[in-house]
């Protein structure tokens, strides 16, 4: 997707719609102002802005389309309880707070970064999903992922704060040049269910000490199988307030819960833009971040990383195995019919 700016049939450079709260006055111009920008750049539709979970004022491209306004309006408002849940949920493993959520549909993106404590910027875009591709490949839901983390680092910085790096955006390019750390060992791995070779042996290859540290694989709504290298060497430094079992045990009870939150994020947006059902979603904390990708009923993989310079590249690597995997069911299927 182009980032240039949008223009009318005239070729001048269009002007953003923009509605506030009617208690807003004349508050938070350089935040809106960096919001107005953000659309007119290209990558975002819309942009809105919460405040202790009350709408403050948004920036849109709809012209005189007020339902879509409306509904993303009172979508934004609902999300934020819901990441409200979620964030506290995180806290146990104590790898900081929830900074940015993605729910990645059929037919866009719906995103929620964190500004400072209680407020936050929701973005939404469109791009429909292709079922031959990983979803990390969605060009336009990744330029405005990029786009919602840059204006968030805007946001931030106008009061003297460093970026969290939403997303691993800042990052992703330099991590990629590093080599791996050599020998990652064998991963531990534990089976809770029969599986094919390919999907087990497919979880051994994609864990990896330098990014994706743990995954999951649940089938019929159950674990069937989790592989990690959590108690790798390089990882000591980020275990110094948890044991390696302690968090182990908390992804693994956390992501039993998460095909109930995707049926939550589901009814969250069902009926409004951008529509479809959500295929992955990404609960980006301080330190790393937890994926959900759904597979089929009751079948999604799970993964972790908690090195939040690695966030793209698990988010990545997870997506290659998700679409692995996708195949993989896709011909036993076909086999068993």
């Amino acid at each position: 997707m182009s980032t240039s700016p949008k223009r009318d049939a005239d070729g001048v450079p269009a002007v953003p719609h923009e509605e506030r709260a009617d208690f807003l006055g004349d508050t938070f111009l350089e935040a809106r102002q960096a919001c107005r920008e953000a659309v007119a750049e290209g990558a975002l539709p819309y942009v809105a802005y919460f405040s202790r979970g009350v709408f403050t004022f948004s920036t849109d491209e709809f012209g005189d389309a007020d339902t879509d306004r409306a509904v993303l309006n009172r979508l934004g408002r609902q999300l934020g309880h819901v990441v409200g849940d979620l964030d506290r949920a995180l806290q146990e493993p104590r790898t900081g707070p929830l900074i940015r959520t993605l729910l990645h549909t059929d037919h866009g993106a719906i995103m929620c970064n964190l500004v400072v404590p209680r407020e936050n910027v929701v973005a939404v875009t469109f791009g429909a999903a292709h079922p031959d591709r990983p979803l990390t490949d969605v060009e336009e839901v990744n330029e405005a992922d990029r786009a919602v983390a840059t204006l968030v680092a805007r946001l931030r910085k106008r009061i003297s704060l460093p970026s969290l790096n939403p997303g691993g955006w800042e990052s992703a390019q330099v991590v990629r040049a590093l080599n791996s750390v050599g020998d990652n060992g064998e991963p531990r791995v534990a089976e809770y269910q029969e599986l094919p070779d390919e999907i087990r042996n497919a979880c051994r290859a994609s864990v990896r000490p330098e990014d994706l540290h743990y995954i999951a694989y649940y089938a019929g709504g159950e674990l069937a199988l989790e592989a990690d290298h959590l108690d790798h060497t390089t990882l000591e430094p980020f275990f110094t307030q948890v044991a390696v079992d302690t968090r182990r045990s908390f992804y693994r009870v956390f992501g039993r819960q998460l095909e109930a939150v995707a049926r939550r994020f589901n009814r969250l947006i069902a009926g409004g833009p951008p529509g479809g059902l959500v295929r992955r979603f990404v609960l980006d904390v301080e330190q790393g971040a937890v994926y959900y990708y759904r597979l089929d009923v009751g079948s999604y993989l799970v993964g972790v990383t908690i090195d939040q310079s690695r966030v793209r590249d698990s988010d990545e690597r997870l997506s290659l195995l998700s679409s692995r995997f996708a195949s993989l069911l896709r011909r036993s299927s076909r086999s068993q019919a």
